[in-house]
Formats: structure tokens, sequence, C-alpha cells
């Protein structure tokens, strides 16, 4: 096994553990402290492997307005999020973690409206060149260069992926959609992008929105752009952690 690799699961692994230890911690900016302790921990055990680390509070995860007419589903509840960066390997490692175990084929009241839903990272590495990002019901605006996350298409989501779960990636100067390699471990999504394809950062921020939408992606607005839980719940977090 991948030596590094193993590290970050390890990582993974330990956050797990500390996580239920400082659950009623893992709010504002202490949960952000915690994280970035844990970071930099398992930073020192594997000076190859750097990670960031963020924690969200279960049960946050509302519908901004009442299209849907239920809840939002526990396994789009963002509980925690990581990135880990190999230097040997030149990799980010990205990690999404819900707040139940992720279903291969979800099927919610809601279903019949929805077109796709699921979670993706914005990655801001310039912000001279990033897109500008507002989304319906959230009072931030986002800059991202990048978007790597999951996505689970019910029908045809116009950004050629099949239905089900896929990885995505998307360059926000061409915005193409493009697929990539998804790992679904439990309540956990995982996915990997090679330094080079974010241009090689030192340095980024981030945050997560998951959105659950009734449109194709090239028929999405404004204010159907529903964004149900963020992380961290405003602004961005860095990598590496600060």
């Amino acid at each position: 096994m991948n030596n590094e690799f193993y590290e970050l699961s390890k990582c993974s692994a330990q956050s797990g553990t500390r996580r239920a230890a400082l659950k009623n911690f893992s709010s504002g900016l202490a949960g952000i402290s915690l994280a970035g302790l844990l970071a930099l921990s398992c930073s020192a055990a594997n000076p190859n492997v750097i990670a960031s680390t963020v924690f969200d509070p279960a049960g946050d995860a509302v519908f901004p307005t009442e299209l849907y007419g239920a809840p939002v589903p526990p396994y789009l509840d963002m509980v925690s999020a990581s990135v880990s960066y190999s230097y040997s390997r030149g990799v980010f490692h990205f990690e999404i973690q819900m707040s139940a175990p992720i279903p291969d084929n979800p099927s919610p009241d809601f279903a019949a409206d929805v077109n796709h839903m699921g979670p993706a990272f914005g990655i801001l590495t310039d912000s001279k060149s990033a897109g500008v990002f507002k989304f319906f019901g959230q009072t931030d605006t986002y800059r991202f260069n990048f978007i790597v996350g999951a996505l689970y298409s019910f029908a045809d989501s116009g950004a050629g992926l099949p239905l089900g779960w896929s990885g995505l990636f998307i360059d926000v100067s061409t915005f193409i959609p493009v697929a990539i390699p998804l790992q679904i471990k439990g309540d956990t999504l995982i996915f990997e992008m090679s330094a080079d394809s974010l241009g090689a950062p030192t340095s980024f921020q981030w945050a997560i929105g998951c959105e659950v939408d009734p449109v194709p992606i090239p028929e999405e607005k404004h204010k159907v752009v529903l964004m149900v839980d963020y992380l961290p719940d405003h602004g961005y977090a860095n990598w590496p952690a600060q």
C-alpha cells in the first residue's frame, strides 16, 4: 500500500475518533481552531502530507425555499471535510463526511423533482481570474477557480455524466465538466486531483456547498441553485490550515 495514502487514511481515522470527542465544540471559530490543530498533528506524523480540516454542526442542512416540501436527508448534511496534499505524489486528496451513510441509490421523498444533487469544493487559487458565485439564501459572495466534488444525477444533468454518483471537476474558466474517480466509504465521499490540474497552487481558499437542484446544470439560474448546507457556514477555509 502507498505509504502516504496510508497516512492520509490514518489521519482520517484519527479525525473520526477526535471528532466524536470534540462534537460539542465543532462549530464556529472553536471548530476551525481545533480542526487546524488536528491538521497540524497529521502533518507532523508525515511531513510529506499537509492537511486542512474543518467541522460543521450536524443537523444544520435546510432548503432555502419550500420548493420540495421535505426535510434535507442526513446524507446531504455535511459534518466535516478535509483537503490533504502529498508532496511526493503531487496529488490533492479530498474528503467530505456526511451525518449519515450515503446510499448507492438515494430515493428521497422529493426525488421526482430533483435533477441532481451532491456536495462540491469550490477552490479559490487566484481572485483576479476566478468566477463569481452568489447562492440563493446565502449572504456571502464567493469566488472560485475550480469546482471538485460529487454529483448524483437522477436524470440528465447536462454535464455529460452518467446517472447515479460521479466525481466531478470543473475549471471555471471553461466550465466544462469532467468526470473523475469517486469513492464512497460509508458516510464519506473521497476523490483526488493532481496538483497540476489545479495550477499547482502553494495555497488556496476553499468552501463547500451541498446542492439539490431541480434543473440540469446548463439551466441553473440564481434562484434554482439550491444549496442546503455550507462548510464552513460562511466565508472560506484555508489550505494549508492557518
